[in-house]
Order: C-alpha cells, then sequence, then structure tokens
C-alpha cells in the first residue's frame, strides 16, 4: 500500500475516532430482517422488507403526519404477514432485559392499527362533524393472533409468554410526534381511549408513540419453564391467525437519573 494510501486511511480513522456514535441513536431499531415468509392471506403489495428496518413511520405517503386516526400505510412503510407467516429482524445491539425500563418493557413492535372515528361526516365540508374522536375500537388491527420470540444467537428461540404478550398489530395505533422508543402504559386497554379526541389520546400516552410492547422475561422454553435471558438481538413474529401488519421494531428506553436513555 502506497504512504499516499496509508495517510487517507489515518485521517479517515483520525475523523471516526474524533465524532463517535452517539449511543441514544445507534441501534435503536431494526437492523436486518433475518427471514420473511408472507403466510396466507397477506396483503401481496406489502411485501417489501425493508419497509421494516429503522425508525416506524412519522408520516403517511402522502407527507401527513402519522397518528393514531391515520397509521402508517404505504407499500414502503408496512409489510404484511399473513396465517403461517413469520417476520425474523435483527438488532446489531443487543436489547437489554434491563429492570430499569420503563414498565419493566424491553421493545416494541409497530403496526398500523388505527382507532376509529365515530363522529358524522359532512358530505358537503368534507369534513368531520365537530372535534374527531373514537369509541375505542380499531381499524386494520389482525383479528387473530400472532406469537412473539425472541433469541440471542439467531438459532435458538424463546417464545414469550403469550397469555401476557399482545397480539401483533392491535394496540398501540402509532403517534409520529410520539418517542418511539417510548412504550405506553401496557395497564390501558381499548375501553380507556373511548370518546377521546386525538389531543387527548396523545396525553393519555405520555410522549409514547404507541406500539405492542413486550418484555424479555416473559420468555420460557418448550416445557413452559422460564428462560432467563439477559439480552437479545433477534425477534420473531409468527402470525397463527389472521393477517398482521408492521411498521417497525424499536428497543425500550429506561429511565437513568431522571432522564431517558436507549437500553444499552
Amino acid at each position: 500500500m502506497s504512504k499516499k494510501h496509508w495517510v487517507v486511511l489515518s485521517v479517515i480513522g483520525a475523523l471516526v475516532a474524533a465524532c463517535p456514535v452517539n449511543p441514544l441513536q445507534a441501534g435503536e431499531f431494526a437492523d436486518a430482517v433475518v427471514s420473511y415468509e408472507p403466510g396466507v392471506g397477506y396483503a401481496t403489495r406489502f411485501t417489501n422488507i425493508e419497509s421494516v428496518l429503522g425508525e416506524p413511520s412519522r408520516l403517511n405517503p402522502f407527507g401527513d403526519p402519522t397518528d393514531p386516526f391515520d397509521p402508517p400505510y404505504g407499500t414502503n412503510q408496512i409489510l404484511s404477514i399473513g396465517q403461517g407467516g413469520s417476520l425474523t429482524v435483527q438488532f446489531h445491539t443487543p436489547i437489554l432485559n434491563h429492570p430499569n425500563n420503563l414498565f419493566g418493557l424491553d421493545f416494541i413492535i409497530f403496526g398500523n392499527s388505527g382507532f376509529i372515528i365515530t363522529n358524522d361526516f359532512d358530505l358537503t365540508t368534507m369534513n368531520w362533524v365537530g372535534v374527531p374522536a373514537t369509541d375505542g375500537s380499531l381499524f386494520g388491527s389482525n383479528p387473530g393472533s400472532t406469537r412473539v420470540a425472541v433469541s440471542r444467537d439467531g438459532q435458538t428461540f424463546y417464545e414469550l409468554d403469550p397469555t401476557r404478550a399482545p397480539t401483533v398489530d392491535v394496540v398501540f395505533p402509532t403517534e409520529g410526534s410520539g418517542n418511539f422508543n417510548r412504550p405506553v402504559d401496557p395497564t390501558l386497554t381499548q375501553a380507556d381511549f373511548a370518546g377521546l379526541t386525538l389531543d387527548q389520546i396523545r396525553a393519555l400516552y405520555n410522549g409514547s408513540a404507541g406500539g405492542a410492547s413486550y418484555d424479555i422475561s416473559w420468555a420460557h422454553d418448550a416445557q413452559g419453564n422460564p428462560v432467563f435471558l439477559p439480552e437479545i438481538n433477534f425477534v420473531r413474529v409468527e402470525v397463527i391467525s389472521g393477517k398482521s401488519e408492521i411498521d417497525g421494531f424499536a428497543a425500550v428506553q429506561r429511565q437513568l437519573r431522571g432522564r431517558a436513555s436507549v437500553n444499552r
């Protein structure tokens, strides 16, 4: 290698050292798709695996902000999985099973369900009558069931307790102005959103961007015995029945001395 090349490499190395990766920005979202099987009954145009990588959608295809009344719906935003299908993603930076994670939850999966607006619609003005509100019912959600499993090495996966793990692509609809790494209070149910406007839903989300949240401590083996995993790098979603759309995956932030920190 020439002296000139060594100089260039030295300069590049110095720049990298001077500009370290921000730990609050690195590894927060899924980095790679390991496998994808669409299953039966998936939405045929929604098979772009790149759509589940990186930050979930803050804007819809026409530039409108995503919110619980207007979730992501573009073919480049959501990946569809039908019955018998599955998706496995990898985080290059491990997701920690950390006791300081908010609500004890470790990662979040975002879908494309939305709250149904129950106001009347004026066809003359082409607008809602009054301030749009919901009764807590959903559109675009999976009426069936899903299985979520996690792994450290990508070979051995452990299912999360199905009595605790929420169905993927049901609650909570995405709020694009929120924090994708902050879970919604898991004690909330659809009924808690009945009669709420968008601003009131955002208040109940308390800074979260929504999504379904999961605790690595729910992992168990094939015999149902609890399995302790200090961290994971892989998440697998299997659709047992119905159809789920996925927009993205995120690691949960933990609370650290009065401020939020990505769980690393």
